[in-house]
């Protein structure tokens, strides 16, 4: 997975900008994500859920918290890894390749950025 991933990568940055080929527009400019202030686990489901359903290979129908991405929505491992790094764009969160290969579904992605926040909290204090 990790040469796959960084093959996509390398790739992606000289060819095509991640920006243009899977971030939507609504979600261009700044990114307000405090990590300073307790996270509201609801509210970091909504917006993991509001990516995913913004993926245009998915159908927004399906995205649910527990619909696996691989079973459920169908999406191959370069889907993945392009949804891995709107999450770490959208949560200014990075992802190692072993955590993102537990990223199942959108329940999985919303712990995790949970846990790296509180993280990051405890480190800062």
């Amino acid at each position: 997975m990790q040469k796959f991933r960084n093959a996509v990568l390398s790739y992606m940055r000289i060819g095509v900008p991640v920006r243009e080929r899977f971030i939507p527009e609504y979600l261009n400019g700044v990114r307000a994500w405090s990590t300073a202030v307790n996270v509201d686990q609801d509210q970091v489901m909504d917006r993991v859920i509001k990516l995913v359903k913004k993926y245009d290979k998915i159908d927004a129908a399906k995205v649910t918290e527990k619909a696996d991405f691989q079973k459920d929505l169908s999406l191959d491992s370069l889907d993945r890894v392009e949804l891995v790094m709107a999450f770490e764009e959208e949560f200014s969160v990075e992802i190692p390749d072993a955590e993102a290969d537990k990223l199942k579904c959108c329940a999985d992605v919303a712990k995790y950025v949970i846990s790296s926040s509180n993280k990051k909290v405890s480190e800062s204090s």
